[in-house]
């Protein structure tokens, strides 16, 4: 078996003919200053354990390094391309902090609020059952992406709007790759959250402006043969598009009637209650301390009745992620009730929630016995 040292070697080797047969015949150094990354050469195919950190921290180890091996950052045999894979990750996600370049006021932010877009549905054109159909499933040659129907409804007294007014219900199609992402970070969660939407013109629906959509150019790379780095090309700059200008702007809404294909398990369709401080919502229940229970430490598990329950968040106040289920000292066969729920600053339980209300029971792991049990047997294991 080859050594861990020759496998880097042959595959930096290999990874380097590759760039250069992409390369142009001819080629000078290059100047490029931005989004490069460089061939860098591995000190510890010379002294086992110096990593490039360590080399580029140490002065007197530079020193040494350049005294006994003078061509070691020149030799094409000790040379490896970094993995820069997590800094475009990084950056990635902080494009996506702010939903495909839409960031909500900062006082919607510290609430826990997140930003989402949508397009106005016409009416006629786009109701009906092969109309949503054709939303969901744009041909090849037409100019839409999938788009999922919904209705904006429900009341909201700050704004005078009353639910029983036909006006307050407003046909709308949300991009299916906003929904899908928001799946993905928060999967149950989705429906149990706060979204500030931003709705556009039916006529402005266009996957440019949707950064997460988009096709992310595969990397190009110029090599310098001097110098033997490599030097990664900055890809075009993104076209300017015009601006646009919402119909209805940051409305807090919850996603309500969340359907999902049988098969697919695509979004089907979606709807959006509006929210506002005096609406309840039902918050998910995560149970914390779990090791200092006897039972649950041992592999037992609480069998929800309820996952969520209902709350009131103050108006300007964090919306949380969920509530916290305390079960320090929960016992096989023990019924969990409400008093057992820490509520964070700023959010109360419902009124209408009884102060008895059940959220689940305790049971052990199959095949397991209570507490008394496993303590009575460890008391016979030490006569």
């Amino acid at each position: 078996m080859s050594p861990p040292s020759q496998i880097l070697r042959h595959a930096a080797r290999d990874t380097l003919s590759k760039i250069r047969r992409r390369s142009p015949p001819t080629h000078t150094t290059l100047r490029h200053t931005s989004a490069t990354a460089h061939l860098l050469a591995q000190p510890s195919h010379f002294v086992t354990g110096v990593t490039p950190e360590q080399l580029q921290a140490d002065a007197v180890l530079q020193e040494w390094f350049a005294s006994n091996f003078k061509s070691w950052q020149s030799d094409p045999e000790n040379i490896i391309v970094p993995d820069v894979q997590a800094e475009k990750e990084a950056a990635d996600a902080q494009v996506e902090e702010s939903s495909n370049g839409i960031a909500v006021p900062p006082e919607l932010a510290s609430r826990n609020i997140r930003p989402l877009v949508g397009y106005i549905r016409l009416s006629g054109r786009e109701e009906g059952s092969r109309n949503c159909y054709d939303l969901r499933n744009p041909g090849p040659n037409e100019p839409f992406f999938p788009l999922v129907p919904g209705i904006l409804h429900g009341s909201d007294p700050t704004q005078n709007i009353l639910s029983h007014d036909a006006s307050s219900k407003v046909l709308v199609k949300t991009p299916w790759f906003e929904i899908q992402r928001e799946l993905d970070r928060y999967h149950r969660r989705f429906t149990n959250r706060v979204y500030a939407l931003t709705l556009y013109d039916a006529n402005e629906a266009d996957v440019s402006y949707h950064r997460s959509a988009q096709n992310k150019p595969e990397p190009t790379y110029q090599v310098c043969q001097d110098t033997m780095t490599i030097t990664e090309v900055p890809p075009p700059p993104p076209p300017v598009l015009p601006d646009r200008t919402p119909i209805l702007e940051n409305v807090l809404v919850i996603p309500a009637d969340l359907q999902l294909h049988p098969v697919a398990h695509a979004a089907y369709c979606l709807n959006f209650v509006r929210y506002h401080a005096s609406k309840p919502i039902k918050l998910p229940i995560v149970s914390v301390n779990e090791e200092e229970s006897p039972a649950m430490k041992r592999g037992g598990f609480i069998a929800y009745t309820s996952k969520t329950i209902e709350c009131l968040v103050d108006e300007g106040a964090p919306i949380p992620e969920g509530i916290s289920l305390e079960c320090t000292g929960l016992r096989q066969k023990d019924v969990v009730r409400r008093d057992r729920l820490v509520m964070p600053e700023g959010c109360v339980i419902h009124p209408r929630v009884r102060e008895d209300f059940l959220l689940g029971t305790v049971f052990g792991a199959k095949g397991g016995g209570g507490d008394a049990d496993g303590e009575g047997a460890e008391a016979d294991a030490k006569k």
